[in-house]
Protein backbone atom coordinates (compact mmCIF):
# COMPACT_ATOMS: atom_id res chain seq x y z
CA UNK A 1 0.00 0.00 0.00
CA UNK A 2 1.40 3.50 -0.85
CA UNK A 3 2.06 5.92 2.12
CA UNK A 4 0.15 8.84 1.97
CA UNK A 5 1.74 12.02 1.39
CA UNK A 6 1.62 14.71 3.45
CA UNK A 7 -0.21 17.70 1.95
CA UNK A 8 1.12 21.61 2.72
CA UNK A 9 -1.13 24.43 1.38
CA UNK A 10 0.77 26.98 0.07
CA UNK A 11 -1.59 29.90 -0.35
CA UNK A 12 -0.68 33.18 -3.01
CA UNK A 13 -2.15 36.01 -2.75
CA UNK A 14 -2.27 37.78 -5.87
CA UNK A 15 -3.28 41.14 -7.21
CA UNK A 16 -4.31 41.99 -11.03
CA UNK A 17 -3.67 45.35 -10.79
CA UNK A 18 -0.30 44.60 -12.64
CA UNK A 19 0.44 43.14 -16.08
CA UNK A 20 -0.84 39.00 -16.06
CA UNK A 21 2.28 37.81 -17.79
CA UNK A 22 4.43 39.42 -15.60
CA UNK A 23 2.61 38.89 -12.15
CA UNK A 24 -0.30 37.35 -11.66
CA UNK A 25 0.05 34.45 -14.29
CA UNK A 26 4.10 34.61 -13.72
CA UNK A 27 3.88 34.15 -10.24
CA UNK A 28 1.57 31.53 -10.58
CA UNK A 29 2.86 29.14 -13.09
CA UNK A 30 6.06 29.52 -11.25
CA UNK A 31 5.19 28.70 -8.26
CA UNK A 32 3.42 25.22 -9.63
CA UNK A 33 6.85 24.44 -11.18
CA UNK A 34 8.20 25.06 -8.09
CA UNK A 35 6.00 22.58 -6.02
CA UNK A 36 6.57 19.65 -8.71
CA UNK A 37 10.01 20.28 -8.44
CA UNK A 38 10.04 20.05 -4.46
CA UNK A 39 7.73 16.83 -4.80
CA UNK A 40 9.91 15.16 -6.94
CA UNK A 41 12.71 15.59 -4.73
CA UNK A 42 10.28 14.38 -2.14
CA UNK A 43 8.21 11.43 -2.55
CA UNK A 44 6.40 12.01 0.84
CA UNK A 45 5.22 15.42 0.17
CA UNK A 46 2.29 16.96 -1.42
CA UNK A 47 2.22 20.70 -2.28
CA UNK A 48 -0.94 22.29 -2.75
CA UNK A 49 -0.86 25.71 -4.13
CA UNK A 50 -4.22 27.85 -3.57
CA UNK A 51 -6.07 31.02 -4.35
CA UNK A 52 -8.58 33.12 -3.09
CA UNK A 53 -11.47 31.33 -4.28
CA UNK A 54 -9.98 28.37 -6.11
CA UNK A 55 -12.10 25.33 -5.93
CA UNK A 56 -15.25 26.64 -3.84
CA UNK A 57 -18.54 26.11 -5.20
CA UNK A 58 -21.51 28.77 -5.34
CA UNK A 59 -20.79 31.99 -4.40
CA UNK A 60 -19.55 32.09 -0.54
CA UNK A 61 -18.37 34.76 1.54
CA UNK A 62 -14.82 36.06 -0.01
CA UNK A 63 -13.79 37.04 2.92
CA UNK A 64 -14.60 34.11 5.23
CA UNK A 65 -13.36 32.18 2.40
CA UNK A 66 -10.18 33.81 1.96
CA UNK A 67 -9.33 33.46 6.24
CA UNK A 68 -10.57 29.76 5.85
CA UNK A 69 -7.89 28.76 3.53
CA UNK A 70 -4.68 31.15 4.97
CA UNK A 71 -5.84 29.10 8.25
CA UNK A 72 -5.23 26.17 6.71
CA UNK A 73 -2.06 26.69 4.87
CA UNK A 74 1.52 26.42 5.50
CA UNK A 75 3.05 29.26 3.50
CA UNK A 76 1.82 32.30 2.31
CA UNK A 77 2.33 34.40 -0.40
CA UNK A 78 1.87 37.46 -1.84
CA UNK A 79 2.33 39.88 -4.31
CA UNK A 80 3.66 42.97 -2.95
CA UNK A 81 4.24 44.94 -6.15
CA UNK A 82 3.68 48.60 -6.29
CA UNK A 83 0.61 49.24 -8.01
CA UNK A 84 0.30 53.05 -7.51
CA UNK A 85 1.20 55.17 -10.49
CA UNK A 86 4.75 56.08 -11.25
CA UNK A 87 5.77 58.82 -9.28
CA UNK A 88 3.76 58.89 -6.33
CA UNK A 89 3.80 60.34 -3.09
CA UNK A 90 2.98 57.45 -1.39
CA UNK A 91 3.53 54.14 -3.05
CA UNK A 92 1.87 51.21 -1.98
CA UNK A 93 1.03 47.68 -2.87
CA UNK A 94 -2.69 46.23 -3.56
CA UNK A 95 -4.63 47.14 -0.35
CA UNK A 96 -6.47 43.67 -0.86
CA UNK A 97 -3.44 42.06 -0.74
CA UNK A 98 -2.40 43.99 2.28
CA UNK A 99 -5.29 42.92 3.86
CA UNK A 100 -4.50 39.56 3.59
CA UNK A 101 -0.82 39.36 4.78
CA UNK A 102 -1.58 40.86 7.87
CA UNK A 103 -4.26 38.12 8.48
CA UNK A 104 -1.31 36.10 7.47
CA UNK A 105 1.07 37.69 9.98
CA UNK A 106 -1.03 37.14 12.89
CA UNK A 107 -1.89 33.45 11.88
CA UNK A 108 1.04 31.98 10.88
CA UNK A 109 4.20 34.56 11.68
CA UNK A 110 6.58 35.96 9.44
CA UNK A 111 8.46 32.60 9.03
CA UNK A 112 6.53 31.31 7.00
CA UNK A 113 5.77 34.43 4.43
CA UNK A 114 7.01 34.60 1.24
CA UNK A 115 7.43 38.40 -0.42
CA UNK A 116 7.44 39.18 -3.94
CA UNK A 117 8.00 42.28 -5.55
CA UNK A 118 8.67 42.88 -9.48
CA UNK A 119 11.54 45.42 -10.07
CA UNK A 120 10.55 45.96 -13.28
CA UNK A 121 7.45 47.86 -12.28
CA UNK A 122 8.54 49.06 -8.96
CA UNK A 123 11.11 50.64 -7.05
CA UNK A 124 12.47 48.27 -4.86
CA UNK A 125 12.90 48.61 -1.74
CA UNK A 126 11.77 52.32 -1.22
CA UNK A 127 8.02 51.73 -2.46
CA UNK A 128 8.14 49.22 0.45
CA UNK A 129 5.73 49.52 2.97
CA UNK A 130 8.16 50.52 6.34
CA UNK A 131 6.71 47.05 7.90
CA UNK A 132 7.52 45.09 4.62
CA UNK A 133 10.70 45.95 4.58
CA UNK A 134 12.07 45.45 7.33
CA UNK A 135 10.99 41.26 6.47
CA UNK A 136 13.52 41.20 3.92
CA UNK A 137 10.92 40.81 0.22
CA UNK A 138 12.08 38.79 -2.33
CA UNK A 139 12.75 41.32 -5.89
CA UNK A 140 12.06 39.60 -9.01
CA UNK A 141 12.60 41.36 -12.63
CA UNK A 142 10.34 40.43 -15.12
CA UNK A 143 9.17 43.27 -17.90
CA UNK A 144 6.49 42.98 -20.62
CA UNK A 145 9.39 42.84 -22.99
CA UNK A 146 11.02 40.02 -21.62
CA UNK A 147 11.05 36.26 -22.75
CA UNK A 148 8.84 33.60 -20.98
CA UNK A 149 11.94 31.86 -20.26
CA UNK A 150 12.67 34.66 -17.94
CA UNK A 151 9.94 33.26 -15.66
CA UNK A 152 12.67 30.50 -14.90
CA UNK A 153 14.48 32.98 -12.67
CA UNK A 154 10.99 33.57 -10.70
CA UNK A 155 10.53 29.57 -10.45
CA UNK A 156 13.69 28.59 -8.88
CA UNK A 157 13.42 31.96 -6.07
CA UNK A 158 10.10 30.13 -5.25
CA UNK A 159 11.52 26.98 -4.88
CA UNK A 160 14.53 28.07 -3.01
CA UNK A 161 11.61 30.25 -0.62
CA UNK A 162 9.14 27.21 0.12
CA UNK A 163 11.92 24.91 0.15
CA UNK A 164 13.56 26.83 3.57
CA UNK A 165 10.14 27.46 4.96
CA UNK A 166 9.24 23.51 4.40
CA UNK A 167 12.96 22.76 6.22
CA UNK A 168 12.35 25.15 8.83
CA UNK A 169 8.95 24.45 9.82
CA UNK A 170 9.05 27.42 12.42
CA UNK A 171 6.38 27.89 15.07
CA UNK A 172 3.08 29.62 14.35
CA UNK A 173 2.51 32.88 16.85
CA UNK A 174 -0.27 30.56 18.56
CA UNK A 175 2.57 28.24 19.51
CA UNK A 176 4.69 30.82 21.07
CA UNK A 177 1.90 33.17 22.78
CA UNK A 178 2.77 33.47 26.43
CA UNK A 179 6.19 32.44 26.51
CA UNK A 180 9.19 35.19 27.21
CA UNK A 181 10.84 36.88 24.87
CA UNK A 182 14.09 34.82 25.94
CA UNK A 183 12.27 31.65 25.78
CA UNK A 184 10.60 33.05 21.78
CA UNK A 185 14.59 33.90 21.15
CA UNK A 186 16.08 30.96 21.80
CA UNK A 187 13.54 28.83 20.10
CA UNK A 188 13.99 30.98 16.80
CA UNK A 189 17.91 30.33 17.17
CA UNK A 190 17.49 26.78 17.50
CA UNK A 191 15.41 26.19 14.55
CA UNK A 192 17.54 28.22 12.04
CA UNK A 193 20.71 26.58 13.68
CA UNK A 194 19.36 23.42 13.17
CA UNK A 195 18.69 24.48 9.21
CA UNK A 196 21.91 25.49 8.92
CA UNK A 197 23.81 22.58 10.41
CA UNK A 198 21.76 20.41 8.02
CA UNK A 199 24.25 21.98 5.20
CA UNK A 200 27.15 20.68 7.13
CA UNK A 201 29.12 17.76 7.16
CA UNK A 202 31.88 18.37 9.90
CA UNK A 203 34.36 15.56 8.67
CA UNK A 204 34.28 16.63 5.10
CA UNK A 205 34.34 20.48 6.38
CA UNK A 206 37.22 19.75 9.23
CA UNK A 207 39.32 17.95 6.58
CA UNK A 208 38.47 21.06 3.72
CA UNK A 209 40.01 23.40 6.52
CA UNK A 210 42.86 21.03 6.90
CA UNK A 211 43.63 20.52 2.85
CA UNK A 212 43.65 24.11 2.54
CA UNK A 213 45.40 25.64 0.78
CA UNK A 214 47.27 23.11 -0.86
CA UNK A 215 43.88 21.43 -2.31
CA UNK A 216 40.63 21.92 -2.88
CA UNK A 217 37.95 19.35 -3.98
CA UNK A 218 34.35 19.54 -5.27
CA UNK A 219 32.68 17.67 -2.19
CA UNK A 220 33.44 20.65 0.07
CA UNK A 221 32.47 23.35 -2.30
CA UNK A 222 29.75 21.24 -2.64
CA UNK A 223 28.70 21.51 0.98
CA UNK A 224 29.40 25.86 0.72
CA UNK A 225 27.13 26.15 -2.13
CA UNK A 226 24.50 24.60 0.50
CA UNK A 227 25.79 26.50 3.45
CA UNK A 228 25.46 29.79 1.37
CA UNK A 229 22.11 28.81 0.36
CA UNK A 230 20.91 29.36 3.98
CA UNK A 231 23.15 31.90 5.44
CA UNK A 232 21.89 34.37 2.45
CA UNK A 233 18.38 33.36 2.87
CA UNK A 234 16.55 35.98 4.08
CA UNK A 235 14.52 33.56 6.08
CA UNK A 236 17.72 33.09 8.12
CA UNK A 237 18.57 34.68 11.11
CA UNK A 238 19.53 34.31 14.48
CA UNK A 239 19.72 36.46 17.81
CA UNK A 240 22.36 35.18 19.80
CA UNK A 241 25.30 37.53 18.88
CA UNK A 242 27.94 35.15 19.96
CA UNK A 243 26.16 32.54 17.08
CA UNK A 244 25.55 35.49 14.68
CA UNK A 245 29.94 36.67 15.06
CA UNK A 246 30.62 32.93 14.60
CA UNK A 247 28.21 32.44 11.56
CA UNK A 248 29.20 35.42 9.50
CA UNK A 249 33.05 34.19 10.94
CA UNK A 250 32.99 30.70 9.08
CA UNK A 251 31.03 32.30 6.36
CA UNK A 252 33.62 35.30 5.08
CA UNK A 253 36.20 32.39 6.03
CA UNK A 254 34.54 30.48 3.88
CA UNK A 255 34.74 32.62 0.78
CA UNK A 256 38.10 34.05 1.50
CA UNK A 257 39.27 30.64 1.10
CA UNK A 258 37.71 29.92 -2.25
CA UNK A 259 38.36 33.41 -3.56
CA UNK A 260 41.28 32.23 -6.04
CA UNK A 261 39.72 28.82 -7.44
CA UNK A 262 41.17 29.99 -10.77
CA UNK A 263 44.88 29.20 -9.09
CA UNK A 264 44.46 25.42 -8.92
CA UNK A 265 44.74 22.62 -11.19
CA UNK A 266 42.87 19.89 -11.38
CA UNK A 267 43.99 16.11 -11.00
CA UNK A 268 42.99 13.39 -13.32
CA UNK A 269 40.17 12.41 -11.21
CA UNK A 270 38.56 16.14 -11.98
CA UNK A 271 37.17 15.88 -8.67
CA UNK A 272 40.26 17.42 -6.30
CA UNK A 273 42.17 20.32 -7.33
CA UNK A 274 45.49 21.59 -6.15
CA UNK A 275 47.22 24.79 -5.92
CA UNK A 276 51.12 24.43 -7.30
CA UNK A 277 53.51 25.95 -9.06
CA UNK A 278 55.23 24.46 -12.34
CA UNK A 279 57.88 22.41 -11.13
CA UNK A 280 56.84 23.15 -7.66
CA UNK A 281 58.99 25.94 -7.58
CA UNK A 282 58.37 28.74 -4.48
CA UNK A 283 55.46 31.01 -4.88
CA UNK A 284 55.91 34.22 -6.35
CA UNK A 285 54.07 37.57 -6.22
CA UNK A 286 50.26 37.37 -6.73
CA UNK A 287 50.11 33.85 -6.28
CA UNK A 288 51.79 34.06 -2.80
CA UNK A 289 49.21 36.57 -2.07
CA UNK A 290 46.59 34.59 -3.03
CA UNK A 291 47.66 31.34 -0.54
CA UNK A 292 47.96 33.93 2.22
CA UNK A 293 44.54 35.01 1.64
CA UNK A 294 43.00 31.37 1.41
CA UNK A 295 45.05 30.38 4.69
CA UNK A 296 44.16 33.37 6.35
CA UNK A 297 40.73 32.30 5.56
CA UNK A 298 40.58 28.54 6.45
CA UNK A 299 41.72 30.35 9.98
CA UNK A 300 38.79 32.03 10.29
CA UNK A 301 36.75 29.52 9.33
CA UNK A 302 38.22 26.87 12.02
CA UNK A 303 37.61 29.76 14.64
CA UNK A 304 34.07 30.27 13.33
CA UNK A 305 33.35 26.42 13.42
CA UNK A 306 34.95 25.71 16.95
CA UNK A 307 32.62 28.63 18.37
CA UNK A 308 29.33 27.56 16.82
CA UNK A 309 30.19 23.66 17.98
CA UNK A 310 30.74 25.05 21.49
CA UNK A 311 28.21 27.20 21.40
CA UNK A 312 25.75 24.90 20.61
CA UNK A 313 26.62 22.19 23.15
CA UNK A 314 26.86 24.45 25.75
CA UNK A 315 23.67 26.21 24.71
CA UNK A 316 21.68 24.51 22.38
CA UNK A 317 21.25 20.89 23.29
CA UNK A 318 17.98 20.78 21.58
CA UNK A 319 20.15 20.33 18.37
CA UNK A 320 22.08 17.19 17.98
CA UNK A 321 24.70 17.37 16.11
CA UNK A 322 25.27 13.94 15.39
CA UNK A 323 21.54 14.03 13.48
CA UNK A 324 22.11 16.96 11.63
CA UNK A 325 25.90 16.19 10.41
CA UNK A 326 23.54 12.72 8.80
CA UNK A 327 21.09 14.57 7.24
CA UNK A 328 24.04 16.80 5.75
CA UNK A 329 25.76 14.01 4.35
CA UNK A 330 22.50 11.61 3.04
CA UNK A 331 21.49 15.20 1.02
CA UNK A 332 25.45 14.88 -0.82
CA UNK A 333 24.45 11.14 -1.14
CA UNK A 334 21.21 11.83 -2.58
CA UNK A 335 22.74 14.58 -5.21
CA UNK A 336 25.27 12.25 -6.55
CA UNK A 337 23.19 9.08 -6.99
CA UNK A 338 20.52 11.98 -8.99
CA UNK A 339 23.38 12.76 -11.08
CA UNK A 340 24.68 9.79 -11.65
CA UNK A 341 21.16 8.80 -13.17
CA UNK A 342 20.46 11.77 -14.89
CA UNK A 343 24.22 10.51 -17.00
CA UNK A 344 22.88 6.92 -17.22
CA UNK A 345 19.63 8.28 -18.75
CA UNK A 346 21.49 10.20 -21.09
CA UNK A 347 21.00 8.75 -24.67
CA UNK A 348 24.45 6.83 -25.96
CA UNK A 349 25.50 7.85 -29.58
CA UNK A 350 26.32 5.25 -31.55
CA UNK A 351 29.35 4.52 -33.11
CA UNK A 352 29.68 5.10 -37.29
CA UNK A 353 30.49 1.74 -38.78
CA UNK A 354 33.69 1.53 -40.35
CA UNK A 355 33.60 2.04 -44.10
CA UNK A 356 34.24 -0.66 -46.29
Amino acid sequence: MAKKKTAVHVFYSWQSDSPKKTNLNAIRTALAGACKRLEAANPKLKLVPDEATRDTSGSPKIYDKIVEKIDAAAIFIADITTVTAPGADRPCPNPNVGYELGYAVATLGWDRIILLFNTAIGNFPADLPFDFAQNRASPYSYALTDPSTKRDDLGKLLEIAVKAVLDKNPKRPAEIKGLSREKIEHDHDVENMRWLMDTLHLPTLQQHIEELPHMITDKAIWFFENFRGVAENSLFSVYDPVLREAVDKLYGGWLRALAHVDEYNSTPSGKSHVFSSPGDMPLTGSRQTAWNEIDAGRHEMAAGLTTILERLRADYIEINILRTNERAWKGYVDFQREVEARWDAKPKRRKKKPKD
